[in-house]
């Protein structure tokens, strides 16, 4: 239990961060966390769709591991990840194509709708990354692996995500851009890192399973 403990408990850091630096480098502060509000909640809804895909992939991949049945093991892992993947893409497509759609089923007020397409374009636009670490990280919870889990887990979530909230606007700003892009550029960076270490990390893993 102590993975998902972690990640829910970085979460929480993670949010009040940034919405400090929303407040911080955004002319209309709360405008701006009500905009990061509608956007996390349009991605939380695809993302409760792939931890239930993640749910149901645990027992399969844990009874695999310990049978050392990695093939299985292996099928039952990519199968969910490209089914992660597919969901996060729809997500992706939408945010890129159609934002405003989503934007309206949470909010109705006009200015707030104009002030939250482009930060949503921006967060989600590595959305189509988001699944494969997740499913990842549970992979390693599945194999009795949790240290793995929690370290990417949180190098997403701490170890890259804070340096560059904190980081990032004052590039920005060094750069004459505006400073609160910097703060929404965090996100979809850290993603895409996310994502290529936990390829890194599972990659060296399955050489050593094929040995088997």
């Amino acid at each position: 239990g102590m993975s998902p403990f972690f990640i829910n408990a970085a979460a929480c850091v993670v949010v009040i961060i940034i919405n400090k630096g929303l407040r911080s480098y955004g002319e209309n502060g709360d405008m701006s966390i009500a905009a990061y509000g509608i956007a996390n909640r349009m991605q939380f809804i695809f993302v409760m769709i792939v931890l239930g895909l993640t749910q149901g992939m645990q027992p399969i991949v844990g009874y695999n591991y310990g049978a050392k049945l990695f093939e299985r093991m292996t099928r039952a892992l990519k199968l969910t990840a490209m089914c992660a993947t597919c969901v996060m893409g729809m997500l992706w497509l939408f945010g890129l194509v159609w934002p405003e759609g989503f934007i309206r089923l949470f909010t109705h007020d006009e200015l707030l709708i104009a002030q939250s397409i482009a930060p949503a374009r921006v967060m989600l636009c590595t959305m189509v990354m988001v699944g494969f670490p997740m499913v990842v990280g549970n992979f390693y919870t599945s194999i009795g692996m949790s240290g793995k889990a929690i370290f990417l887990s949180l190098t997403r979530q701490v170890i890259f995500l804070i340096p560059c909230i904190l980081l990032m606007p004052l590039l920005f700003q060094a750069l004459h851009f505006t400073p609160i892009w910097g703060v929404w550029w965090s996100l979809p960076i850290c993603d895409a890192m996310a994502t290529v270490l936990a390829a890194i990390v599972l990659n060296r893993d399955m050489r050593i399973f094929r040995q088997y």
